[in-house]
């Protein structure tokens, strides 16, 4: 990618950031809603975690196609039709009449967070480990500011509005994104003239058969579960089983997901020299603690938070390491690489939370029962982690071939 202005790629990034940030914000504004949203349209609550599944679902139809593509007709290109798509998406949700409808919509709208890979793409291209891993740490920590502010801004939208304005806000910002990248995002060189599909068709099925890079997303989509899981929940948790107000959700969801945020700034300070394995283990152990702790807690509100903001911690700690290695596992293109991970990690984040819907339906969506779910989660996710970063070396050099 050749880049005449500096300046026009911060900017890119700046309007970048905010399509992804708007693509996770239209999610979790929604949460706090969802109670009335089911009730308008007279439906059971078990669609409230199924419209989530369906929004993820949405966020991997693409992203097989959307690789070659992003080679074929430029990212620049493909990244202006996601976000016009996800904009119209936007904007028809209010004007659904039954549930179904609304989760059709919200499919079609998730369909939207196919094309960020574009972006990370870009990172990956231009950037060696530490710095793509500080870059990838901002960017991601967008998925987790929203869960943040997202309630806030959905319940203070619900106590004046009627909840329809949640999207018409999201569209807002999602003309914003649409406008800016139109104006500054880089025009990148067309690297395939013609859609070599035996190429692509080889290129994916040497990414797919990569141990290290399979495994090492089946982890990263494993270890987001909970937190995603959580956000899913909360609503019923907190303000249907507990009874509390608007306010008692939205902090223990900015307590619980701040740890992330602190992770991200933490990494930031780190030297280029540090073991990308110490981030793993260290991560793993903190998250694997954290976890635990909130599981023996359940029955004190407070101890359980602050004992998920320890996962929330770890977590931040490992993810964007855990994606590098993986990514970087391969040798193929690393747009096609991005957008397998995209695939995978959304069908495997959807899949993880659909089984926390089948138990905590099975069991009662309590906050009990995730807690308890969480902890044959927690030990898989770490032992993985381990198995992972087997090999790596403590300080630079190749990493060794994964064993499993």
């Amino acid at each position: 990618m050749h880049i005449k202005k500096p300046g026009k790629l911060i900017y890119f990034f700046v309007f970048f950031v905010i399509y992804e940030l708007n693509i996770y914000l239209s999610n979790d504004m929604i949460m706090p809603a969802m109670l009335i949203v089911i009730k308008a349209y007279q439906a059971e609550p078990k669609y409230i975690p199924l419209s989530l599944s369906l929004y993820l679902l949405g966020g991997s139809a693409l992203q097989i196609f959307l690789g070659p593509l992003a080679d074929y007709i430029g990212k620049r290109k493909l990244m202006l039709i996601g976000n016009s798509l996800f904009l119209l998406a936007t904007l028809m949700v209010p004007f659904s009449s039954t549930i179904e409808q609304f989760l059709a919509t919200r499919f079609i709208q998730g369909m939207g967070c196919c094309f960020i890979f574009i972006g990370y793409a870009m990172i990956h291209e231009l950037f060696d480990d530490m710095q793509a891993i500080k870059l990838i740490s901002i960017v991601t920590s967008t998925s987790i500011l929203a869960p943040l502010a997202g309630p806030i801004i959905g319940s203070a939208i619900i106590s004046w509005l009627d909840w329809t304005f949640i999207f018409f806000i999201s569209g807002f910002l999602g003309l914003v994104s649409l406008i800016g990248l139109s104006k500054y995002m880089p025009k990148n060189e067309i690297k395939a003239a013609t859609l070599d599909l035996p190429s692509i068709r080889s290129s994916y099925v040497k990414i797919f058969t990569n141990r290290r890079f399979m495994f090492g997303i089946f982890v990263a989509g494993l270890a987001t579960a909970p937190l995603t899981a959580w956000i899913g929940f909360s609503p019923i948790f907190i303000m249907q089983d507990l009874g509390a107000s608007y306010r008692t959700y939205t902090i223990l969801q900015c307590t619980i997901l701040s740890g992330y945020v602190l992770s991200s700034i933490a990494i930031q300070k780190i030297d280029h020299a540090y073991p990308i394995v110490n981030l793993l283990r260290m991560g793993g152990l903190i998250a694997a603690l954290g976890m635990l702790g909130a599981a023996a807690s359940r029955g004190n509100i407070d101890i359980f938070s602050f004992c998920m903001f320890i996962y929330s911690v770890g977590f931040g700690l490992f993810n964007g390491a855990l994606i590098r290695c993986s990514i970087t596992a391969t040798d193929a293109s690393p747009t096609l690489a991005s957008a397998a991970l995209s695939l995978l990690y959304c069908i495997y984040l959807a899949i993880w939370l659909h089984i926390y819907n089948l138990l905590c339906g099975k069991f009662g969506y309590t906050l009990s029962t995730y807690a308890l779910l969480n902890i044959p989660a927690i030990l898989v996710i770490f032992s993985c982690l381990l198995i992972f970063s087997k090999g790596m070396p403590a300080r630079g050099g190749k990493v060794a071939e994964l064993s499993i």
